[in-house]
């Protein structure tokens, strides 16, 4: 700041019809050497808001005349009383004092509401606005939607929100670190407002979420443009640390009043259209309609229906048969999730799984997963039945709840049950969400004598050097690249290097999907170790699977199958 800036006085507003006491009160405070005030009098209101419209202002001193409680004033309002007896602070004024006080007096009544209400404006912008990136926070676009809803319905202008996420957000913060993930939120906001007008409100709702609040678009055309706008900013790179990034985003749009005339619906339904253009690959944005609300309830009840789901014991573990193609023998069994919906039947984990990924239900069903596994494996080794594994699967959701190795512990020494019998599955994407994380649980399960295969194996980005470093016993080919090795071409030829890397690797192979002899015969060629599919057997529930486990251990048409084709 220049010497000159330092010495400029400041302006102080005074509000008085008595021209005889202004000019008094302002000789007086000229009388005072370390003075830094400057008054201005006017006789309205009117003059004032032009004075401060004019220049930077830094309080108001007003007779009780001026006072009122329906003015808000952006400054420090200080009551300027005629009597040395006056009413304390009327109508919430942030100071009073007489007028023929000394001007040292009143500079230290300046100072003081001056400083006051720079400290309040401070703490009221720390709570209104968002610390990374100066917009507005939750609570402030909250505010902002009401007032501007009510605007909007006394002038009959329209309103729009618009519900921004960007895609694959959470993966930067992982692998590049939560610095270039604030990079890239702060870019989002300088691409916000390249498009937006000053007069829309620009607001960050959570970690890489944002809305938009645009009022008096006069046509919809404009806010269709603005939205595809907003699509192309985002759609081009971002550049962190020499790093290209293409991160896309979602964006839904809800009108007002058409998607809800409060501020909880509008939000609520915006967010649901934001949902929906999520469902596609890159930049979409999607228009609020009320075919997404029955979609949204029908959800809504879904998810009611799977949280009694779990309270009810409504959920079975079926099984599906892993045969080793050197010997014949069923050495292993996956367990597969099923629902006995009380009205819809028996639905498949496609059917229920996402939804319990999204919801966080995945988490205790799939402790219950693992403790009816071990149920079974006991309860099959009470049978007198030859020693198999049991293998289920278990999400990433999974791997970062604390309790997942205490309860698989737990739940080990409650059914007696030998660990080395019961395997857990992991996808490529689960394990490399968090390597490091998952690494970790992976090597406490592994002390309990618990075994690891990879499931879907070919459809992730695993390399070399993570195989190596977990604990795993198997690899999974997916069925997606099964399905076409009876036939020479890029799938088998694939398939083919996949069991040499597996067994490079030390590790045995299973090909999952094969439904046909012809499929099996090339596995078996390739050296494939195991194989599971419905050309084995479907998945089965418990008590099917037991008499299944005997007919094949005694040699009937089950085993026949394998033996014909060798």
């Amino acid at each position: 700041m220049s010497l000159a800036a330092e010495r400029q006085p400041l302006r102080i507003v005074l509000l008085d019809t008595d021209h005889g006491a202004s000019v008094q009160l302002c000789r007086r405070l000229m009388s005072v050497r370390s003075n830094r005030y400057e008054l201005l009098p006017v006789d309205s209101w009117a003059a004032a808001q032009m004075l401060m419209a004019e220049g930077e202002c830094k309080a108001i001193l007003a007779r009780e005349a001026f006072l009122c409680e329906d003015w808000e004033a952006p400054l420090p309002v200080i009551h300027l009383a005629r009597e040395p007896e006056f009413d304390q602070n009327p109508y919430q004024v942030d100071d009073s004092i007489w007028d023929q006080a000394s001007a040292g007096e009143l500079i230290r009544c300046l100072n003081y509401a001056i400083e006051r209400h720079d400290l309040q404006s401070a703490i009221s912008h720390a709570s209104s606005y968002d610390a990374l990136t100066g917009v507005c926070n939750r609570h402030m676009v909250q505010d902002r939607l009401t007032i501007g809803m009510r605007r909007a319905l006394r002038t009959n202008q329209p309103l729009a929100v618009l519900f921004i996420d960007l895609d694959n957000f959470r993966h930067v913060n992982e692998t590049l670190g939560h610095g270039a993930g604030d990079i890239i939120i702060q870019e989002v906001v300088t691409r916000l407002r390249r498009v937006l007008r000053n007069t829309d409100t620009v607001g960050r709702m959570g970690s890489d979420e944002f809305a938009v609040i645009v009022e008096d678009y006069a046509r919809a055309s404009n806010l269709l443009n603005i939205a595809q706008k907003l699509t192309s900013e985002m759609a081009e790179p971002f550049f962190v640390e020499s790093e290209s990034l293409l991160l896309g985003c979602s964006i839904g749009i809800a009108t007002y009043p058409e998607a809800g005339q409060t501020v909880d619906s509008l939000m609520m339904h915006a967010n649901m259209a934001m949902l929906q253009a999520k469902g596609q690959r890159g930049c979409h944005y999607h228009f609020y309609d009320d075919r997404i609300n029955l979609q949204a309830n029908s959800l809504i009840e879904f998810e009611t229906a799977l949280r009694q789901a779990l309270r009810r014991n409504q959920f079975e573990l079926h099984y599906q048969p892993r045969v080793n193609l050197s010997t014949g023998k069923i050495v292993g069994l996956e367990g597969l999730i099923r629902w006995r919906h009380p009205e819809r039947g028996l639905l498949g984990p496609n059917e229920f799984i996402p939804l319990a990924e999204e919801t966080g239900l995945i988490v205790p069903m799939g402790y219950w997963v693992i403790a009816r596994a071990c149920h079974d494996l006991a309860q099959l080794q009470r049978r007198s039945m030859p020693p198999i594994h049991i293998a289920v699967n278990v999400s990433f959701r999974q791997f970062q709840d604390s309790q997942l190795l205490p309860t698989v512990k737990r739940l080990l020494e409650k059914t007696s049950i030998d660990p080395r019998w019961l395997e857990f599955e992991l996808t490529e994407t689960a394990i490399m969400q968090n390597p490091d994380q998952v690494l970790a649980t992976m090597q406490g399960m592994a002390g309990l004598g618990v075994r690891f295969s990879l499931d879907d194996f070919g459809t992730g980005f695993s390399s070399f050097m993570h195989l190596q470093r977990l604990p795993i016993d198997l690899l999974k080919i997916d069925r997606s690249f099964v399905k076409g090795i009876d036939v020479a071409g890029s799938d088998r030829q694939l398939v083919n290097a996949m069991i040499d890397l597996g067994h490079s690797l030390d590790l045995e192979v299973v090909a999952e999907g094969v439904e046909q002899r012809q499929q099996l015969d090339a596995l078996r060629q390739m050296g494939c170790d195991q194989v599971q599919g419905f050309f084995i057997s479907p998945a089965m529930p418990f008590e099917e699977l037991c008499y299944f486990l005997d007919a094949y251990r005694m040699g009937r048409e089950d085993q026949k199958v394998i033996s014909d084709s060798r």
